[in-house]
């Protein structure tokens, strides 16, 4: 199966937060899956590009269409990795490579996400990489599933979408010009992102998206329970495309080897992150605690750690 992954995030190239992990250990368990072959992109940040560890080749340049912009976006072919994961970068460096700060927090982020959610799209096909599958992940690339839907259905028409919210907290708000000045998707889309006279990408891509999930069963049943940040209107999107509180149980029938997932996952994290996290309690007790930050339970995490002392 060609799966491809979309995240303005992952380690260890770029990271904030709890994506920037779930983008190191995702790809790589699904690869280790026979038949797999997956994809992850990335924008180019300044801290990638200027990082000599990361061996890189141009492999193609594309123009990504923004409203009335044009824009290069450069395909970045990494080279030295060597878990059976292709990483591309997508190259631009007003939005991206010149700028030195957070990789979040600009006036701008809106747009440069916009441009990073089509040039995946663009890439995908300059690449000749066609998935059946397209995971991507929070507001950042909420854009690729309205997209999809809009604009690229016919060099997608096999492809299906699955849209994963890591924090609903920050759903991707912008003035309602934003609509046609940057992101310029058919009118009939308006209604699909409006949501209080304004543009919220995150609602879009629930509308949009063939499969929405969360990254744990946990963090789905408390999105239903929140009362602060917007959460209630992005809830009724979800209820109303029909996932509501049985979104687990939907999810485990399309993914019988979830946990069978999960447990490689938390291998890997414990691995890389918590060497020594057999013989130092105080490394264990860091593991579960960055562990279930993460979204995996504490019963999960206990199974692979072979029922240690992890209280």
């Amino acid at each position: 199966m060609k799966i491809a992954i979309c995240a303005s995030e992952g380690a260890p190239y770029a990271k904030s937060g709890g994506l920037g992990d779930v983008m190191e250990a995702l790809p790589s368990a699904l690869a280790r899956i026979a038949g797999n072959e997956v994809v992850l992109f990335l924008p180019y940040y300044h801290k990638i590009k200027t990082n000599t560890a990361y061996m890189v080749e141009r492999v193609a340049e594309i123009r990504v269409q923004l409203g009335w912009r044009q824009q290069y976006c450069g395909i970045m072919k990494l080279t030295n990795r060597n878990d059976g994961v292709q990483v591309y970068f997508l190259d631009n460096d007003y939005y991206f490579g010149a700028r030195t700060g957070a990789i979040y927090g600009d006036m701008d982020d809106g747009e440069r996400f916009a441009f990073f959610s089509r040039g995946c799209l663009d890439a995908m096909i300059a690449l000749n990489f066609i998935p059946e599958i397209i995971q991507c992940n929070d507001w950042q690339t909420a854009c690729i599933p309205i997209y999809l839907k809009a604009m690229y259905h016919g060099a997608f028409y096999k492809t299906r979408c699955m849209y994963t919210i890591h924090n609903i907290e920050y759903q991707g708000w912008a003035n309602a010009g934003f609509f046609d000045d940057v992101l310029g998707l058919p009118w009939e889309y308006r209604s699909t992102l409006d949501m209080s006279n304004s543009v919220n990408v995150m609602k879009g891509a629930i509308e949009t998206a063939d499969l929405v999930t969360t990254v744990s069963e946990t963090y789905a049943r408390e999105l239903f329970q929140r009362k602060r940040y917007g959460a209630r209107r992005v809830r009724q999107e979800l209820s109303r495309k029909g996932i509501g509180r049985d979104i687990i149980d939907q999810v485990l029938e399309q993914y019988q080897d979830m946990d069978q997932a999960a447990g490689e996952n938390i291998a890997l994290v414990l691995e890389r992150r918590y060497p020594t996290w057999r013989e130092d309690e105080k490394a264990r007790r860091r593991a579960v605690a960055a562990l279930q930050r993460l979204g995996y339970s504490f019963e999960q995490v206990r199974a692979v750690m072979g029922g240690l002392d992890t209280e």
